[in-house]
């Protein structure tokens, strides 16, 4: 009797944690339906977006934005390897490849960030599945330092805005580029403080991170993110060497966006600046984890604000549909992985699918005792 209550009970468990997901992923595509549609609306009524479709294009400059996608793509997969060998995880660089570019292909989903990370997280902790709460570190830094990189870049680029540039912008764009500088180099600096406070022994330590554990809505990504400072905090070479592949792959981001800019905008004076492309892609590509779209509004209103006076105000938008090409034909490498395994990778994605939103992702506790007694080589 019991025995079938405890099977009923799962069984309800499991049916609700398939409707939210069910909800959430409606939602998500609900999301990214109303963006599109926003999109194509204000560019259906704009004459200048057609006879920037049907100009002149230099095709050679903008096929050679691919290669450097793909070069950005493939290090940022390296560079989680170079974060998992650093914990001693077993994860050959042929697995690591798999899993990031399947991981890339399940991006392109609206399902959106966390599903290419869940599906990493499974693979790794197949591996590894005595040490859960290593795998999920790995995939944390792995993020949070090239979150941290992008904004470096971005506060960087805007103090070196050149002021002939800012001075061809209109009243309301200029006022709206120089308070995005602002936003950026505030979040960086404060960015800076909280990983220096983070690497300090006693201050990842404390019992008052368990405390703040059970806060709403905070709680569950402070425990994360602690655990992972807890476990990389000892190797700030690596950190640092993590740091600087993330600023060449934002670097490679950013100068393929610029080919396809100087490749479809043929006329030098309705190009934002280069300087201007370093702010404008950072935001984009940080709204490039939310649902399908998000990147395209962005990026179509960063580059209506930092183009010249003139410019077509839909610029972003063409820009920002050839680097979703550019993503499809780099997820085919995705697709030939997950047509040579398709049987395990379906399986993989079934477990991932049947978790909550975030549950591959979240630690082991029964781990977290091991890690704290591991010393990083």
């Amino acid at each position: 009797m019991a025995l079938e209550r405890g099977s009923a009970a799962t069984c309800l468990a499991i049916r609700k944690v398939q409707l939210k997901n069910i909800v959430s992923t409606i939602l998500k595509f609900a999301v990214s339906a109303v963006l599109i549609g926003y999109l194509i609306v204000r560019a259906a009524g704009d004459p200048q977006f057609a006879t920037l479709v049907a100009g002149k294009k230099n095709w050679p400059v903008l096929i050679c934005a691919l290669p450097v996608c793909l070069f950005a793509v493939t290090t940022t997969i390296l560079r989680w390897r170079l974060l998992i060998g650093a914990l001693g995880l077993s994860f050959s660089v042929r697995e690591t490849l798999r899993a990031g570019f399947l991981g890339y292909l399940a991006n392109l989903s609206p399902i959106g960030l966390v599903a290419g990370d869940s599906l990493k997280a499974v693979m790794l902790i197949h591996r590894n599945p005595r040490r859960k709460t290593e795998a999920v570190a790995s995939l944390i830094i792995d993020r949070v330092l090239g979150l941290y990189a992008l904004l470096l870049l971005a506060a960087a680029a805007s103090l070196l805005l050149p002021a002939a540039q800012l001075a061809r912008l209109a009243a309301a764009d200029q006022a709206q580029v120089l308070r995005l500088c602002h936003i950026v180099q505030a979040v960086s600096i404060l960015s800076t403080v909280v990983l220096v406070v983070m690497l300090i022994p006693a201050v990842t330590q404390s019992r008052l991170w368990d405390l703040l554990e059970h806060t709403p809505l905070v709680g569950i990504v402070l425990h994360k993110l602690v655990g992972a400072m807890r476990a990389y905090r000892k190797r700030v070479d690596l950190l640092l060497a993590a740091i600087g592949i993330s600023l060449l792959i934002h670097t490679s981001y950013i100068a393929a966006i610029w080919l396809m800019t100087i490749s479809v905008v043929l006329d030098p004076n309705l190009r934002p600046s280069l300087a201007s492309i370093f702010v404008i892609v950072p935001p984009s590509m940080i709204a490039g984890a939310l649902p399908i779209g998000s990147y395209e509004v962005t990026m179509t209103l960063l580059f209506r604000a930092a183009s010249p006076p003139g410019a077509p105000p839909n610029i972003g938008l063409l820009i920002a549909l050839a680097y979703r090409l550019a993503q499809i034909s780099i997820a085919t490498i995705g697709v030939g992985y997950w047509i040579a395994g398709r049987n395990e990778v379906r399986e993989l994605m079934h477990e991932v699918e049947e978790l909550p939103p975030t549950a591959a992702l979240d630690d082991d506790r029964s781990s977290a005792s091991m890690l704290s007694k591991q010393q990083l080589a």
